[in-house]
């Protein structure tokens, strides 16, 4: 009777080591999920440069079809996550995002310059300005009582009239809405890009031309830039696959109608 329990149990033992090995072949074999990487994106229609809005999910972009040609050519997951631009700055702390487009350092306040990001070469070069009806083209600073810009954006040029209350700020919750009101007449200047300015006219069946910039008023060139905190790394692969495919930066300019300032 001895005997037999014995055997039994050497059966059961048996049987316990073949199901662990099992489990163990099956759990180191198994293949590992490959971590998806979150891009933040501001919620808003940027077009041409990117549009992330609600209402325009599947939109095609610059940005988007730029960043998903080069993480899949890594082999790398990833997904774009439309965040509030208002919350800019804290993005990084509060959304526990991988990486951040467009970015820039002129854009950060004092307690998020603290944070270690990482900053791609330059994307794309672009105009920080004013642009005003072209018969307003020679009005002066002084001039501009109120400054139209999207509903988020600070316009880092003008911080001093904002500050002192000598300018009023009038933000608008999309890029055509703020074309429609410098044609109205309810602005005076308004501080978005000009390849997006010239995207909303012709929307409107108004001439490229309706708008310049007042080069009276200060402005200066600023840069489009990829930005992460933990993968630098990533950035760097970023920064060696625009250099290898200048063409493909090329064919999407040229793609969306994007002109660099000079």
């Amino acid at each position: 009777m001895g005997y037999q329990l014995t055997q039994v149990k050497r059966a059961k033992l048996q049987w316990m080591l073949v199901f662990l090995f099992v489990v163990i072949f099956y759990i180191g074999n198994r293949p590992v999920q490959a971590q998806e990487y979150i891009i933040g994106v501001e919620d808003v229609s940027y077009y041409p440069f990117y549009d992330f809005s609600a209402h325009n999910v599947e939109q095609e972009s610059f940005i988007k079809e730029l960043l998903s040609t080069f993480f899949r050519a890594k082999g790398y997951q990833f997904k774009f996550v439309a965040l509030p631009v208002k919350r800019f700055d804290k993005w990084y702390v509060e959304e526990a995002i991988d990486f951040k487009f467009p970015d820039n350092v002129r854009w950060r306040n004092e307690e998020s310059k603290k944070l270690n990001v990482n900053y791609s070469q330059p994307v794309l070069q672009l105009n920080a300005g004013s642009y005003v009806l072209k018969k307003n083209k020679d009005m002066s600073r002084e001039m501009v009582k109120r400054l139209g810009t999207i509903f988020g954006f600070y316009p880092t040029l003008w911080y001093d009239r904002i500050e002192n209350e000598t300018v009023e700020l009038i933000e608008a919750s999309s890029s055509i809405s703020l074309v429609k009101h410098l044609l109205r007449g309810n602005v005076d200047a308004i501080n978005i890009d000009i390849n997006v300015i010239k995207h909303n006219l012709q929307l409107l069946g108004k001439a490229d031309e309706a708008a310049v910039l007042n080069e009276n008023i200060h402005h200066e060139n600023y840069a489009y830039h990829f930005s992460t905190i933990h993968y630098p790394k990533i950035i760097q692969e970023f920064d060696e696959f625009i250099v290898s495919h200048r063409q493909l930066l090329t064919e999407l300019k040229t793609k969306y109608g994007i002109v660099e300032s000079q």
